[in-house]
């Protein structure tokens, strides 16, 4: 993706004379393609990637560690990484309200105080 915008504004640069205007054009345009806004829902593939869970499973409303895990991870990075209100992750987790997210962010906070091994979910 960035290389086809480098090599875009490389041809256009090409016999031309460098102006403040194109400079403008070619860095608006090299930094619209690279700027992408991260969202509930990558988020939650991303997790189930890792995890090896469909998406279904993951906002269902199964309490196997596993998948509780994961859920609960998915909403400490949606809190972390997106704009989102916490009703709005919430009913993105599978219908959870405020309550049930902060208590997920505080799980997550408390094993990567406590355990070793949880901790290499969360590196980002």
């Amino acid at each position: 993706m960035i290389q086809s915008v480098i090599l875009d504004i490389q041809n256009k640069l090409n016999n031309k004379e460098i102006t403040l205007e194109l400079a403008t054009q070619m860095i608006d345009k090299l930094v619209k393609n690279t700027k992408k806004e991260i969202s509930i829902d990558y988020i939650q593939k991303v997790v189930c990637d890792y995890f090896n869970l469909s998406p279904e499973l993951l906002q269902s409303k199964t309490r196997k560690r596993e998948i509780v895990q994961a859920r609960q991870i998915s909403m400490y990075f949606s809190k972390k990484l997106t704009k989102s209100s916490l009703a709005s992750i919430g009913m993105q987790c599978g219908g959870k309200d405020h309550a049930t997210l902060l208590h997920a962010c505080k799980t997550v906070n408390n094993l990567l105080d406590t355990d070793k091994h949880f901790r290499k979910y969360i590196k980002y």
